[in-house]
């Protein structure tokens, strides 16, 4: 590799150019070594070129005049400008990097409102080996290892809300940071639904969940605001007990009933007794039976068995976030990045096709039903042949130029 050159050879080879300075404004006058790059190329070069570089006079008497000529009281070009700083990164946030995306993909998902009064909510998990402290393990599910959102969706399938979970302390309002995460987390996705929607017909609505969310106080705020909702509960958040015999036939339920809220705890014997909190009932202390098609430990097959109605609307419409993720997984990326963000990008892109597939279906009268692939095999159509028709545009004006 050539050698550098010095600052003295760059300066004899443009005389014409020294000369031209006058004595007076010397040190304003600097000819920088154009080959020089701010570092060496290779171990092999000598530190003398650089140090020559570090010598060289700095025009301060430049730099000197410039800021004395700034002054904070000058004119403004623009006087009525309000300058209005956002952080780039939010240190209590830790998804601060797709904060954006995510609100921007709430936004639009809402713009045809809450359309079906049968709402579910749930966690949903997206495959990730990322090395980031939002990784979470779940042991029994079929994506153990990724990243875990919160979601409200629709018994049908269509997704009405989602939030990355960041940690149990993460901050979710002010107002709710003492409250338990179940309860936080269900309020906060909550929140567009009673922003979006008017008093009279809250009462339309239905909630399920889980028994993770479910706790007597969260089902006493919902029935307040007059959502009514339904979830599996476990034994130790509630403090009375329905006791059902273990050898009792499947479908043997035992009842009590809250007076000032309304509330039905209810217990329905499966394959082990399954307990549930419902104020799908109101206060009246009558239960409407349904039949369920459940396994009979007597007859040794699959029977109908009369089982409370809140058990058979919950078994009905709580599988909407499984409808989801069922469409999103027909959807894999051939494309694979190992950063986290890029598994957020794609899961919203995959939620998306999801949610058109679905009000596609919903729309069209025939009973054939589109499917997933089907359907972003047409999208990706689509936009080749609009691309290619630009194309032919851009020819075409070329030939006329």
């Amino acid at each position: 590799m050539p050698r550098k050159r010095s600052r003295s050879a760059v300066s004899s080879e443009s005389g014409s150019e020294s000369e031209s300075c006058t004595t007076d404004d010397d040190e304003n006058c600097m000819i920088p070594n154009a080959e020089y790059s701010g570092s060496s190329d290779s171990e092999n070069d000598s530190d003398s070129d650089s140090d020559n570089y570090r010598d060289e006079k700095i025009p301060k008497a430049t730099y000197k005049r410039v800021s004395k000529s700034y002054q904070a009281d000058q004119a403004k070009l623009e006087k009525d400008h309000k300058f209005d700083w956002a952080k780039d990164k939010d240190r209590q946030d830790k998804a601060w990097r797709v904060r954006a995306l995510l609100k921007l993909f709430q936004k639009n998902i809402l713009k045809f409102g809450f359309w079906k009064s049968a709402l579910s909510e749930d966690e949903m998990m997206a495959k990730s080996y990322a090395r980031t402290c939002l990784k979470q393990f779940i042991r029994g599910k079929p994506t153990r290892f990724g990243l875990k959102f919160w979601s409200l969706c629709a018994a049908n399938g269509y997704l009405f809300n989602i939030d990355l979970y960041c940690g149990k302390n993460s901050v979710i309002g002010d107002k709710l940071s003492k409250c338990a995460l179940g309860s936080r987390v269900v309020l906060h996705l909550l929140k567009p639904f009673f922003e979006l929607t008017s008093d009279a017909k809250i009462p339309l609505y239905h909630l399920y969940f889980d028994n993770y969310f479910t706790n007597l106080d969260l089902v006493v705020h919902l029935n307040r605001l007059k959502l009514k909702c339904t979830g599996t509960v476990r034994d130790n958040r509630v403090p009375v007990k329905n006791v059902i015999h273990k050898k009792a036939p499947c479908g043997t339920y035992a009842v009590k009933h809250e007076k000032n809220s309304g509330i039905n705890y209810i217990t329905v014997m499966d394959s082990e007794p399954v307990s549930i909190l419902s104020t799908a009932a109101g206060v009246s202390h009558s239960i409407i039976i349904s039949k369920e098609i459940l396994y009979s430990s007597i007859e040794k097959e699959k029977v109908d068995i009369p089982v409370p109605q809140a058990f058979h609307l919950y078994n009905q419409s709580m599988g909407g976030l499984d409808v989801h993720d069922g469409h999103c997984n027909n959807l894999l990326p051939s494309i694979r990045l190992k950063k986290w963000t890029w598994v957020v990008f794609i899961r919203l892109i995959q939620a998306a096709i999801t949610n058109a597939v679905v009000i596609f279906n919903t729309a069209d009268d025939s009973k054939k039903k589109v499917g997933t692939k089907e359907f972003t095999i047409s999208i990706a159509e689509s936009y080749i042949h609009d691309a290619e028709k630009n194309k032919e545009n851009a020819c075409m004006k070329a030939k006329h130029v």
